[in-house]
């Protein structure tokens, strides 16, 4: 990467072989400068979190180097460091990062406008929380390079705009990785794309990157399409020189035959014509290899992608839900009050607000979950007897404890042994991969399996609770086409603008000082949307 700073990260010929042999990815050189603003993208599998473990030192290569001249500070996904966290309080916990843990406490209070409880176990932060709390002590250190993994997932809009400005404002480097288009588009300044067989340097931001991944493939297709026409040229030429050389040998023997040529001319002849056979044939052979590899070199090497398709009841237009000022309530807390909310059997509503404002909970409340804390009291609550299927941004409609087929056969249960591996197959469980336990599964392969459980049921109501955290952008690519297929009712909540600028929204809420209140713009105007959330106007 060319820059006139001095490199604060140098990686050459790296390469990371699985335990299965196969090589993740090889032939990795890189070069990271200070005050580099870098957007790490590629498919779920590719390797992006390992490449960033080998970066920080977290991890050895198979091969190649890494040679680092400054301070780092990594940032695993915040789901892995929940993993390890102890039954210890916030102020325990602090105290064990850092002699001076009042530091990390004053960063999350000015970077991003939040005060813990440092009683509380520290297992029991939210995501949006813990990400505010590591990042706080990265920051707090003032690393030379920050290495981030999925930071974005668990930030409310509020939470990314905090964390944008903090990049804004770090005087170091950073690679990040994130599935969120509009967050890499505000942060990153170049975008590495990590496949197989090497990363990618492409300048701008992640929109660029896709203009200019656009123009290449369509280059690399049109070059493709010559090569296939070069290769059918070459065998044409190939059939007609066959012919040729086999008419000439029937010609020469029919004289020969005949006897209207020495039998000793007959013989220099013959020696002649098969000489020259063996020439062009070793011409031919050289000139369909070259064509060959031509055509195999200018390929577009693309990803195996989920095909998502979402059944809906065929009913007429009706109203599904009528909620006229209700109260909701958790335990003895009222959380919002003097709710109106109406929603027809083709709206398509999103309600925004806060970490922990109640978006979740007022679903649960009207979804009648078993959680007897979560309640509507008060008011008219009307519902219609209807297909609802609820995924929620933990994937609990996945059973931890089944492999990935019975989960399946449960969902379904009419359907048999072979449809059900052909759906799972749709999403890319293929094999002995139905049979591995969902417990083992990635943040990613957890939330194809629960699409894929519902994508078969018929739905008159479709609610979807940050259902994009863990999907890569190939695979919402596909959400975004079967969701605009979809033309039933549809409630999503997400903190991804540039999803929710692609799914039709027809209505949109906030949730705001205990109320739910409507308002005028929709996330298909984004900007204008992310600006009203932020500022109210």
């Amino acid at each position: 990467m060319p820059s006139s700073q001095k490199s604060c990260l140098i990686a050459e010929n790296l390469g990371y072989t699985l335990k299965s042999t196969k090589p993740l990815f090889q032939r990795i050189s890189l070069s990271l400068a200070a005050e580099d603003r870098i957007a790490l993208v590629g498919a779920n599998g590719v390797g992006k979190s390992t490449l960033l473990k080998i970066l920080s030192g977290q991890m050895r290569p198979t091969h190649g180097t890494v040679t680092c001249q400054g301070s780092t500070y990594y940032l695993p996904q915040i789901s892995t460091i929940r993993d390890s966290l102890e039954s210890e309080s916030v102020f325990d916990f602090l105290n064990v990062i850092s002699n001076e843990w009042w530091e990390i406490e004053q960063k999350l209070e000015t970077v991003f406008s939040t005060t813990l409880d440092l009683s509380l176990p520290v297992q029991s932060l939210s995501g949006g929380e813990l990400t505010k709390l590591f990042l706080a002590i990265g920051l707090s250190r003032s690393p030379d390079l920050l290495l981030l993994d999925e930071p974005t997932n668990h930030l409310d809009l509020w939470g990314l705009e905090d964390l944008y400005q903090a990049l804004c404002q770090f005087r170091g480097a950073f690679v990040t990785v994130s599935h969120n288009p509009f967050f890499l588009d505000q942060v990153a300044k170049i975008t590495w794309e990590l496949t197989s067989t090497g990363l990618q340097v492409y300048g701008g931001n992640f929109s660029h990157y896709q203009e200019q991944k656009q123009l290449a493939d369509a280059a690399q297709a049109r070059a493709h399409e010559t090569a296939r026409k070069e290769l059918k040229r070459a065998k044409a030429t190939v059939l007609s020189e066959q012919k040729r050389a086999a008419q000439s040998h029937r010609n020469g023997r029919h004289k020969a035959l005949g006897g209207n040529m020495p039998s000793i001319v007959a013989g220099k002849l013959k020696r002649k014509a098969e000489d020259t056979a063996g020439k062009l044939k070793l011409k031919h052979d050289k000139a369909m290899k070259a064509a060959t590899q031509k055509v195999v070199a200018t390929k577009i090497k693309t990803h195996k992608a989920t095909s998502i398709q979402l059944e809906e009841n065929s009913q007429k237009h009706r109203n599904l839900i009528d909620i006229q000022h209700a109260d909701l309530w958790v335990g003895e807390r009222l959380l919002l009050k003097d709710i109106e909310l109406q929603i027809g059997s083709c709206d398509r509503i999103t309600i925004a607000g806060p970490n922990g404002s109640g978006k979740s909970c007022l679903l649960k409340a009207v979804l009648g979950t078993k959680s007897t804390s979560i309640c509507l009291q008060g008011g008219s609550v009307q519902l219609t007897d209807m297909q609802t299927v609820y995924l929620d941004q933990t994937y609990d409609l996945v059973d931890r404890s089944q492999t990935v087929l019975q989960n399946m056969q449960r969902a379904n249960p009419t359907l048999n042994y072979q449809l059900l591996r052909q759906q799972l197959g749709h999403f890319l469980f293929f094999n002995d991969d139905v049979f591995k336990s969902a417990s083992v599964l990635s943040g990613g392969e957890l939330a194809r399996l629960a699409i894929a459980m519902i994508t078969i049921s018929e739905i008159d109501l479709l609610i979807l609770d940050e259902p994009i955290n863990n999907l890569d952008i190939i695979t919402v690519d596909q959400m975004v086409t079967a969701l605009n297929d979809y033309q039933r009712a549809l409630w999503v909540i997400s903190h991804n603008l540039d999803f929710l600028s692609r799914i039709n929204i027809t209505h949109s809420f906030q949730l705001k000082q205990q109320t739910l209140q409507q308002i005028a713009v929709l996330p298909s105007a984004q900007s204008d949307y992310y600006s009203h959330l932020l500022t109210g106007k």
